[in-house]
């Protein structure tokens, strides 16, 4: 026995320092893996998720649709991929969401670290990483508090109360950056939503986000301590973070303390979409499929017609120029009822002449005939809280057999009255075909597929939501308070540029009789959007038909790849079950050089900041992508023109390309 001892002593010695040497060379491979993070080139966004977490799980379904509404590629990878030897792949920017990811060990809290030292990207939100495995926080402070540049889960200072409910304020000079819609913020201690036709905000001005009836938003946030390490966007009261971006050793942090995903689930996803776009496209600089067709602006008109009083406003808005363009989303209220007010003539479609008279015309021009909410519309606005299937669904029947009947086609559009909205009736629509509905959840955002008490209706259902003037909806309610003609006029001009300069699409909707409550202002804003037109820079559209283009285009399958047989370049390849026409794909400048088509046809062109490819009529594209050199152009700059209203965007640089495909 003791002559065996001192070898195997020296045996497990050998051992010891074998494995030591082992862990060496992992470590060693490990940390050249991250270094080598700051040279990859980044090619989609990574959704970080526990392992225990179900793909199908609705938390991580809303990201995956915002990433898709929004055209940013995203995979999802589990926690364990970026524990194991190596690291999870360093050309994906990571996004660590709230909620379902509240848990997280030490381990996994240094490997982001390291990650983002080493060259990466993150976008940390709201509670991410605020516990560990035991659902225990941290004694002094979130572990992210360096990483994030501030410090915030205040567990040993602030226990219970380290959350708290409080009012978003946005930087003056985080406006453009993060693309809020017009109407959406306020000046402190105004009651005026921002318009182009007062004085732009400073930089560090401080502007409240508002909602239609909610007035400034409250919103679940961590309270934070100290300086932030960064460029701050948005603050809430006490100098709070509410989110900013800053450097991390050689990476970057978009740090958000909102909880994202949480307002998605229910109704708001308004800045869930917002900072996912700012970190896609100007944060990590990765190409966008644009949500529009040819990436070209549009606008929606929403009318809501449920009044025989609609019939000489509609009249009057002829002579201001209304039916020289569009076309429009013109929804009816058919039965002979009160109107909303309550102290008007219902429509009575069946037996008023006039108004069948305007619906063949509204059917000549190309819009489209909807229906608003069910027969009886005072009714089948205000009782929502009763509301059940039995009892409405006749109702609703009843209104589009009468709007099918008076205008020769099916009804493909709904509005509910007052915004009365449940989800059960998003089901119903498209079990008859209507796939394209007005909302008043996710005030400020561009069609979106909504969800509803933590439920998304079917993937192909889209929620229109209407843009707000401040707190004020309809035209009825800013002529009851006062609002001046030349700020309503203003704002029309400015959700108008708005969507051309940032290639969007935003719903306005009135009652004829309100909007013909300010003529002058309708009258400039038809001559306004007619000069964008004809520029090329704008188009009209309607819920069904943005809806057709939505959903062929959730059926184009794309990646970006490196070209092995190239050092920098990249392969964007693209494909449609039957075709990519009017497909289209916006690259930073800053980070491209001139696309070349390899296989497929497209049109490319320089857009501002951006090669802008739109795809031909074949069923598959592919793109060469090469770094821009320094005659490419400068990088991606945050637009600077006024809040509210941009500059129009500009095209030149033209050319096409096409190439057969093989």
């Amino acid at each position: 026995m003791t002559a065996l001892g001192p070898p195997k002593l020296l045996w497990v010695r050998r051992l010891g320092l074998l494995g030591l040497a082992l862990a060496g060379l992992s470590l060693l491979w490990h940390w050249s893996r991250d270094a080598d993070t700051a040279a990859t080139q980044v090619t989609r966004l990574a959704l970080l998720i526990p392992d225990d977490l179900s793909e199908d799980d609705v938390h991580v379904k809303a990201w995956q649709d915002a990433a898709a509404e929004t055209g940013f590629a995203l995979s999802v990878v589990r926690a364990s991929a970026l524990l194991r030897p190596g690291g999870y792949s360093p050309d994906a920017a990571l996004i660590v969401p709230d909620t379902v990811h509240r848990r997280m060990n030490d381990a996994l809290v240094a490997q982001l670290d390291r990650r983002v030292r080493s060259g990466g990207q993150i976008m940390l939100v709201g509670d991410a990483g605020l516990a560990d495995m035991d659902g225990n926080f941290h004694p002094v402070q979130s572990r992210f508090s360096g990483m994030a540049g501030v410090r915030y889960g205040l567990y040993g200072e602030l226990g219970g109360d380290m959350a708290s409910q409080q009012v978003a304020w946005v930087d003056g000079a985080a406006v453009p950056i993060l693309r809020l819609s017009p109407g959406k913020l306020i000046r402190e201690g105004s009651q005026e939503p921002l318009t182009s036709n007062q004085s732009p905000p400073g930089a560090d001005e401080k502007l409240a986000v508002v909602s239609y009836n909610y007035g400034r938003l409250r919103y679940p946030v961590l309270n934070t301590r100290g300086p932030f390490d960064g460029r701050r966007l948005m603050h809430f009261d006490g100098g709070g973070v509410l989110a900013g971006l800053r450097s991390h050793g050689k990476g970057k942090v978009l740090f958000v303390n909102l909880p994202l995903g949480y307002l998605k689930l229910r109704t708001d996803g308004f800045f869930l979409s917002s900072f996912l776009h700012y970190f896609g496209q100007d944060v990590v600089a990765l190409p966008q499929l644009s949500p529009m067709p040819d990436a070209r602006g549009a606008l929606i008109m929403n009318w809501h017609i449920d009044s025989a009083a609609a019939v000489p406003a509609m009249e009057s808005l002829n002579e201001l120029g209304a039916f020289r363009q569009g076309p429009y989303s013109v929804h009816l209220t058919a039965g002979p009822d009160v109107d909303v007010a309550g102290d008007g003539q219902g429509m009575d479609l069946r037996n008023n002449a006039r108004m069948k008279e305007w619906v063949r015309r509204f059917v000549e021009r190309g819009d489209e005939v909807g229906s608003h909410g069910g027969w009886i519309h005072n009714e089948f606005g205000r009782q929502v809280d009763k509301w059940d299937p039995k009892a409405s669904t006749p109702l609703i029947r009843k209104n589009l057999a009468a709007i099918t009947a008076a205008s020769g086609r099916p009804v493909r559009e709904y509005s509910a009255p007052i915004g009365n909205h449940p989800a059960w009736v998003t089901d119903w629509l498209r079990a008859r075909g209507i796939h394209a509905y007005y909302s008043t959840g996710d005030i400020g955002m561009a069609p979106t597929r909504s969800y509803q008490d933590g439920k998304r209706g079917p993937s192909d259902m889209w929620a229109f939501p209407v843009l707000s003037y401040g707190t004020y909806a309809s035209f009825e309610e800013a002529q009851r308070a006062h609002l001046p003609e030349q700020d309503i006029e203003a704002w029309l001009k400015d959700v108008t540029d708005f969507c051309a300069e940032y290639r969007t699409v935003r719903l306005v909707y009135f009652h004829p009789p309100g909007i013909a409550m300010f003529p002058a202002a309708f009258k400039g804003w038809m001559q306004h959007t007619a000069e964008l037109v004809e520029r090329r820079s704008l188009r009209w559209t309607t819920m069904a038909r943005y809806t057709e283009f939505a959903n062929k285009r959730l059926r184009v399958r794309w990646t970006l790849e490196p070209d092995g047989d190239r050092p920098g370049a990249q392969v964007l390849r693209a494909g449609h079950p039957r075709s990519l026409e009017h497909m289209a794909w916006l690259l930073p400048a800053g980070r491209y050089a001139k696309p070349g088509v390899l296989q497929g046809t497209a049109h490319i062109d320089r857009d501002g900041a951006y090669w802008r490819v739109v795809a031909g009529a074949s069923p598959n594209l592919r793109l060469g992508l090469l770094p821009a050199t320094a005659d490419a152009g400068p990088g991606v700059p945050a637009p600077s023109a006024a809040p509210g209203h941009p500059p129009v965007a500009t095209v030149s640089d033209s050319s096409s390309t096409a190439v057969p495909a093989p």
